[in-house]
């Protein structure tokens, strides 16, 4: 059988984390980890019926109404505890709306810059073209950071081709659910148009290849121009406000998914 961790250990993680493990206790009952399924199928009503069980057992306080903010967390705030992923990594994905899977993968989910890079860039100093005033309005979130690089022309840098904003904030469904994009460029990479789609994170948040997948799905199914290439974004401000743009392979397989380039900018 899978081993589990004693109560008062589980009682030490995050709620969500909580809540997570009783929803992988429920869907790997009966299993080992030598056959312990590749995927593993369920729906809002079992993460439900996870969290009323924790209720019971006293291991939380109350259910969480937002069951997609749980499923978020795992995208770019922390990794799934240690009893989803002893047989080996897990990411939590959506198969439709409402319905996910914990996905054996090859890698954890989250990006830690610049730990998992074999080569870190140089940091590449460049001037702050933000006016002192609207910069004085800015917070320290993932649109601040979206200003900033926008109006540095960082990310036409990047590419080598000049990119136009689109669209921010597209909240669209692709395949397998609903998605959001944080911000959609395109331009024309020499007489080919690119669509190149952004996800921003900044401080505690990471990038993750679930986003990067969700980047290039987007980019594959929901072209505006038939035959466009896609070229997709992530924008990481570190703690030291340090910007890291990485560039992904635009594979729609989470396991087949590259990381092309990475370049980090420090503003001044």
């Amino acid at each position: 059988m899978l081993s589990q961790m004693f109560p008062e250990q589980l009682l030490q993680l995050s709620k969500y984390d909580r809540i997570a493990v009783y929803l992988f206790r429920r869907l790997a009952a009966g299993y080992t980890a030598a056959n312990l399924p590749y995927e593993l199928f369920f729906d809002q009503n079992d993460v439900r019926a996870a969290m009323r069980a924790a209720v019971a057992d006293g291991v939380i306080d109350q259910e969480v109404a937002n069951v997609p903010d749980i499923k978020y967390t795992y995208d770019a705030r922390r990794e799934l505890p240690a009893e989803i992923v002893q047989a080996g990594h897990m990411t939590w994905l959506q198969v439709k709306k409402g319905v996910y899977k914990f996905r054996r993968t090859s890698r954890p989910n989250l990006l830690w810059l610049p730990q998992m890079l074999v080569e870190v860039p140089p940091t590449e100093t460049i001037p702050d073209q933000t006016p002192p005033f609207i910069s004085a309005m800015l917070g320290n979130d993932e649109q601040a950071v979206f200003t900033r690089v926008r109006n540095a022309g960082l990310i036409s840098h990047v590419l080598g081709f000049q990119a136009w904003p689109i669209q921010g904030h597209h909240r669209t469904t692709v395949s397998y659910g609903q998605i959001e994009i944080d911000e959609v460029q395109a331009g024309l990479d020499g007489q080919r148009g690119t669509l190149v789609p952004i996800s921003g994170k900044g401080g505690q948040d990471k990038l993750s290849w679930s986003q990067a997948l969700n980047l290039n799905t987007y980019g594959f199914e929901k072209a505006p121009v038939p035959g466009q290439s896609v070229r997709s974004i992530g924008l990481w401000r570190d703690m030291e406000n340090t910007v890291w743009i990485v560039e992904f392979s635009p594979h729609t397989e989470i396991d087949e998914i590259q990381i092309v380039k990475v370049r980090r900018f420090k503003f001044w």
